[in-house]
């Protein structure tokens, strides 16, 4: 699964981006909007973690969901707030977490579940087209 993180500080989200390529997910790390619109013109993505401005204030996430509707959009606010989540959600957002190091783990418990969730809908929805006929 391909993840797409938009920071200006990449070195900050090491720590972050060695423990998804450990868990074997493709992790790429843009510094700015249009690095990131390009990547998704190329490729398409699975998750999309950026800062709220980027996701909510510059409708990138927008953009995004619509070329991939199932992308999962994953704010790191800088300065979580109350407010900022909702607005987050109200703009698909599914996911709102602090960007410091602490919550870098349920940000991957966060994408590993989705990988799962995914994993057992293709499953279900695969397996009767492969299913032998008797």
């Amino acid at each position: 699964m391909r993840i797409v993180i938009i920071d200006r500080e990449p070195e900050f989200l090491s720590p972050l981006v060695s423990e998804l390529e450990h868990k074997r997910f493709e992790v790429s790390i843009v510094e700015n909007i249009p690095a990131a619109l390009a990547f998704i013109k190329t490729k398409s993505i699975q998750f999309l973690v950026a800062d709220s401005s980027v996701l909510v204030d510059h409708s990138l996430g927008s953009e995004v969901l619509r070329q991939y509707p199932l992308t999962r959009l994953i704010v790191l606010a800088s300065h979580p707030s109350l407010l900022g989540m909702i607005e987050s959600i109200g703009r698909g957002i599914t996911d709102y977490l602090p960007r410091e190091p602490e919550s870098f783990g349920e940000l991957v418990d966060t994408i590993q579940d989705e990988r799962a969730r995914l994993s057992r809908w293709q499953h279900a929805l695969l397996s009767p087209l492969f299913a032998k006929k008797g």
